[in-house]
């Protein structure tokens, strides 16, 4: 049986005109310990879906991390401190914010199912190799 962590986290789009709110679906999988994906939801559609690495989230939640396709940073200013995911496919790019306090709670769940240094014990790098390799 695989356990799977699945969190609600209402986001906000930074830099936009008007206040728009999302809903961040953040899932994670103890059998794909490396990965978490977020679906993200807005006006009643599914707008996209990131497949990221664990441990950018882990890391931006306290300092600034990523490059390319996802960084992540948290920022301390202001009433309600924040956690800023800015995504990018080359061509087009979003940022958006989460309560820091949603993201330190997601965080911890998910360093409570598989700690960090224990995820190739979840994960068998040579089954996934043999599959990808001819026979």
């Amino acid at each position: 049986m695989v356990t799977t962590e699945h969190r609600v986290l209402p986001l906000r789009l930074e830099a936009s005109p008007v206040a728009v709110t999302l809903r961040g679906v953040f899932a994670y999988r103890c059998d794909r310990p490396y990965e978490v994906s977020v679906d993200l939801h807005g006006g009643g559609r599914h707008l996209a879906r990131w497949v990221f690495a664990r441990d950018l989230l882990l890391d931006g939640e306290s300092r600034a991390t990523g490059e390319g396709d996802l960084r992540v940073w948290p920022c301390w200013e202001g009433s309600e401190p924040r956690v800023f995911l800015a995504f990018s496919n080359g061509e087009h790019g979003a940022v958006v914010s989460a309560r820091a306090k949603d993201v330190r709670e997601l965080c911890r769940r998910l360093t409570l199912l598989v700690p960090r240094g224990q995820e190739h014990r979840q994960y068998d790098l040579d089954a996934e190799l043999s599959a990808l390799l001819p026979g």
